[in-house]
């Protein structure tokens, strides 16, 4: 199976995997339309560590209270009982990738610019990017929205199926993000529910045409006791610094490696019941570039955002505007 690399925020030479040829990025079949204006998509499974197994050894950082960006948490469960464990991922670069493709190159795709920062063409050794510096900011009390104790995980990976086949069962809360939004540059876009469909050609230029699941029906909903659509309900139409957030149901028009991604992720949490299992929730997020390569901003809006999501429960007052 694919893996990916997953380490803390700002550890240089913690990389978990190094995985020869993945790549992840935009979430759009390779169909017209606006949402089909690129090929991008998102992970994929190769013969390396998984996405789960790549979180359960990355080195995680916890913030709470006045704690250190860099500290590492407790691997033993030694973290505070009220810490929320969020893993975020990105996704590489998915066109022009020369022969052989550079699958790790992560120089166009805003998702995985947002964490890592500067361009990349090598599986990445630390996660210093501007989203990354704003969610630890946030929840160790250095910023202006200082949220609830939480320790973030992050991962970039390539745009190959299936690389987040295996989703890790030792998070609370998952937000994937990829780049989607094409129609305007000010929208963020929370996708509620999935398709069941792939079409499109990876980042290798393979295609995996049919049902993700042979047995499932069209759509993939979220579990109906899970808060995640009392909370796309409640965040739906709000604004998270620039940025305006819409919620778009399932469609056929998004059956790339996104779509893929979330379908799998949301499918993960309809079969957790196991023991020592933490995940909860599960969040598919489309982006748009940024605009005049304006990174900052569009972090801006996805750290208010990605707070709003994994704070206080639905109902209560996330950290939008």
């Amino acid at each position: 199976m694919t893996g990916m690399t997953g380490m803390t925020a700002a550890r240089p030479g913690l990389a978990l995997v190094a995985l020869a040829g993945l790549s992840l990025s935009a979430c759009v079949s390779g169909t017209s339309g606006s949402e089909g204006a690129a090929r991008a998509g998102e992970p994929q499974r190769a013969a390396s560590t998984s996405v789960a197994e790549a979180t359960r050894q990355s080195p995680s950082t916890s913030q709470s209270g006045s704690q250190v960006a860099s500290q590492p948490a407790s691997q033993s469960g030694d973290e505070p009982a009220t810490a929320r464990r969020v893993l975020v991922t990105g996704f590489n670069d998915w066109h022009e990738l020369g022969d052989p493709p550079q699958l790790w190159r992560c120089r166009d795709n805003p998702s995985c610019r947002l964490l890592l920062g500067a361009v990349h063409d090598q599986p990445p050794q630390a996660y210093t990017g501007p989203l990354v510096e704003r969610l630890l900011a946030a929840s160790s009390g250095e910023g202006p929205d200082e949220g609830p104790s939480l320790e973030w995980r992050f991962l970039t990976a390539p745009v190959v199926w299936e690389a987040y086949a295996e989703v890790p069962r030792d998070v609370d809360v998952i937000v994937y993000i990829g780049l989607g939004v094409y129609d305007r540059s000010d929208v963020l876009q929370l996708e509620a529910g999935a398709y069941n469909l792939r079409e499109g050609s990876d980042a290798r230029g393979q295609a995996r045409p049919g049902p993700i699941d042979a047995e499932a029906g069209e759509i993939l909903a979220a579990p109906p006791d899970s808060p995640i659509s009392a909370r796309l309900a409640a965040l739906a139409g709000r604004r998270f610094a620039d940025y305006e957030l819409r919620v778009s149901e399932a469609r056929r028009g998004n059956s790339y490696l996104c779509n893929e991604t979330h379908y799998q992720g949301l499918a993960a949490l309809h079969e957790a019941d196991g023991p020592g299992e933490r995940l909860r929730e599960v969040y598919f997020l489309h982006i748009p570039a940024a605009r005049n390569g304006d990174y900052a901003s569009l972090a801006d809006g996805v750290a208010q955002l990605i707070l709003a999501l994994v704070g206080p429960e639905a109902g209560g007052e996330p950290s939008g505007e």
